[in-house]
């Protein structure tokens, strides 16, 4: 399997696929129409986590075709759509803990923070004011805890430090991620209940948050934001050598081939960058705005 980066995990399932039908792995593809369609992948067992290099689990990719040109209509859609796959994943979780993984300040790592501001928050109502609050609804708190670099301390440590103190059943982490695939930039939300790894998907991960280490399950929302440098130089080439025929000896050469020349050209640099479209704050701000609210429908 090409060791690419990426947290999505429908893209390392297409890669190792094209060797044939996987033991431990389980996928289906649901055509929502118009610009929608969700990819359910579900790893059953220590084969196909070790094939796909992905916890065992369930992984919910919602893809959406136009992000840039959704209409308020089709916006409300997908917070529907997310709101529906949550509910069974939530199940019936009374008291969680929503977290905003990523740095504020760093637009393409900002998605998790941005969420936490427009999360409905309920915990000290019912603490504090219970008669303004209705008895079946949950109780919600939030945190973005920041990054290591601004705050010192291991993200996963103030987590842990919250769960011990609040006591939530169940943890939402929301994070900003890495794709293989340019085109699924800000186009794609992965929701799983296998947890997750801050940073893991640019080499810079940290202590993972997961039931194993939280004591509660932890399902995690995340949209791919950033592609790295060497994928899309080695997809470019791939172009070239399809598009232009004095160029067509580069065709010999396999996309891995082409992705593992690139990066040992890049990597010892550092000119292996992870890349965001420059549109990014536009689709940080939908992006954000429909997990927020696929997020409160369900809870």
């Amino acid at each position: 399997m090409l060791d690419f980066r990426t947290d999505l995990a429908d893209e390392r399932l297409n890669e190792c696929i094209k060797d044939g039908k996987i033991d431990g792995i389980s996928s289906e593809d649901v055509d929502l129409g118009g610009t929608l369609k969700v990819t359910k992948v579900k790893v059953l067992n220590e084969n196909g986590k070790r094939k796909i290099g992905k916890e065992i689990g369930n992984y919910i990719t919602l893809v959406i075709k136009n992000i840039e040109t959704v209409t308020n209509e089709e916006l409300e859609k997908i917070s529907g759509i997310i709101s529906e796959q949550l509910k069974d994943l939530i199940k019936n979780y009374n008291s969680i803990l929503v977290v905003g993984l990523g740095n504020i300040d760093t637009t393409a790592d900002s998605i998790g923070p941005k969420v936490i501001k427009d999360i409905n928050i309920t915990r000290h109502l019912k603490k504090y004011a219970p008669e303004f609050v209705d008895i079946k609804t949950k109780e919600i708190s939030a945190i973005a805890p920041g990054v290591l670099g601004t705050t010192g301390i291991e993200t996963q440590e103030i987590i842990k430090g919250i769960v011990e103190k609040v006591k939530p059943e169940c943890i939402i982490a929301i994070d900003a991620l890495i794709s293989r695939d340019i085109s699924r930039l800000f186009k794609t939300i992965q929701i799983s209940d296998t947890g997750i790894v801050p940073g893991a998907g640019v080499g810079n991960a940290r202590k993972e948050i997961s039931q194993k280490t939280m004591g509660v399950p932890v399902i995690a929302i995340g949209v791919p934001t950033l592609v790295e440098a060497a994928t899309i130089v080695a997809d470019s080439i791939e172009l070239i050598a399809n598009q232009f025929n004095e160029f067509k000896e580069l065709k010999e050469a396999t996309k891995e081939d082409k992705y593992r020349l690139i990066k040992a050209v890049l990597e010892p640099s550092k000119y292996n960058l992870a890349v965001t479209p420059k549109e990014v704050d536009s689709l940080v701000d939908n992006m954000k705005l429909v997990i927020a609210d696929g997020i409160n429908k369900v809870l």
